[in-house]
Parts: structure tokens; C-alpha cells; sequence
């Protein structure tokens, strides 16, 4: 097995054991791939055929709406490490969304039919696809009852405790677009934290 699945293989053996010979099933269908910032790994429109795992970087989930960019969240190591257009992915219809490497790095792919296979030879598998549909659902929740319910104070405190890394990493506006607010309301926001 490549030491580059091993991140993959750590996270999936914290919600299961994978037997030796699903392991090496898994790693067959696998490969990595070198991401550079500004590089575009889904295309608004394009249909997404693979599931990716964060080994390395930061990842920018956000759609186009009247020319304004919205970003929806993002994807690195420590939260949100699987990579893609999931209602693209599970519908096999166009995404409304794109993907973009805002800090560079590597991820692991695989296409989302070997992925779908393995569920069938797998029982382990299978429980951890589960669990990780769970899990998405869990961050999809709270991310809409963020935006309707919170402040922009505390959608900014929310960030700093879900991405606690981000914010010397990536651009201030991209954040701003995360929490529905502008770069100058952000600014506000952050000199008000600094202060108490």
C-alpha cells in the first residue's frame, strides 16, 4: 500500500476495521493527485464522478450566484476531508458548485462507482459509507441552522472553533463569503473579538 492512502486508511480505521483484503482492494482503485493554488478540481456544470480525501491543503466549496461568488464551506485534513459535489456525486446531474485548491496540496481519489462497488464486497466499508453519509448530513444541518439562526458574531466564533487554522491561511473575503456577511463587516466583527 502506498504511504499516501495512509491518511485514508487512519480515518476510515477510526469508525471501522477494514479487513486486510478490503485494504488492499481499496488501494487498487485509488490514486493521488498534486493540487496548486487557483487549480479547479470541479467545474460549475460538470457532473462529479470522484470522491476525494484531503491529504495535504485547502479546498473552497462555493457556487456563482449573479455574477457574486458564495462560498459554502471548505475542505481540509481536520474537517470536511472528503472532497465533492455531493449532490452532483449522488444524482449523477451537473454540479451548481465548484471546487477550487486555495492552499496547495494532495489529495486521494477515487472514482464514485469503484467507490459504490466496494460497498457491495465490503461490509465494513459499507457501515463507514453510512456513517460518513451521517456525518454529512450532521455539518449540512448545522450549517443552515448557522446561517438562519446565528449572529455574525457567533457564525464567526463557530469558524474560528471549526477551522481553527484557516484564518492566517486563506483570503479574509473567502471567509466573509463562509459566513454571509461582507469583508468589512468581517473586519468589524474581528476587531470587536480582538477587543474583548
Amino acid at each position: 500500500m502506498s504511504t499516501d492512502f495512509q491518511p485514508l486508511f487512519q480515518f476510515i480505521a477510526n469508525t471501522v476495521a477494514l479487513k486486510t483484503k478490503d485494504e488492499s482492494l481499496l488501494s487498487s482503485k485509488l490514486i493521488t493527485e498534486q493540487f496548486e493554488k487557483g487549480d479547479i478540481i470541479l467545474q460549475q456544470n460538470k457532473v462529479c464522478k470522484n470522491l476525494k480525501f484531503v491529504i495535504s491543503g485547502v479546498y473552497r466549496v462555493y457556487q456563482i450566484n449573479e455574477g457574486k461568488e458564495i462560498t459554502s464551506y471548505f475542505n481540509y485534513k481536520e474537517r470536511n476531508p472528503f472532497v465533492a459535489s455531493f449532490i452532483s456525486l449522488l444524482t449523477n446531474k451537473p454540479s451548481t458548485e465548484i471546487i477550487e485548491c486555495i492552499v496547495p496540496g494532495k489529495l486521494i481519489t477515487i472514482s464514485y462507482q469503484d467507490w459504490k462497488n466496494l460497498y457491495q464486497i465490503s461490509h465494513e466499508l459499507n457501515t463507514f459509507g453510512r456513517k460518513m453519509a451521517e456525518y454529512n448530513y450532521v455539518l449540512a444541518m448545522e450549517r443552515i441552522e448557522s446561517l438562519q439562526y446565528q449572529s455574525a458574531s457567533d457564525r464567526y466564533q463557530i469558524f474560528l472553533k471549526h477551522y481553527p487554522n484557516l484564518l492566517n491561511q486563506i483570503p479574509h473575503h473567502y471567509i466573509a463569503s463562509y459566513l454571509g456577511i461582507t469583508p468589512e463587516s468581517l473586519s468589524r466583527i474581528r476587531k470587536a473579538a480582538f477587543k474583548s
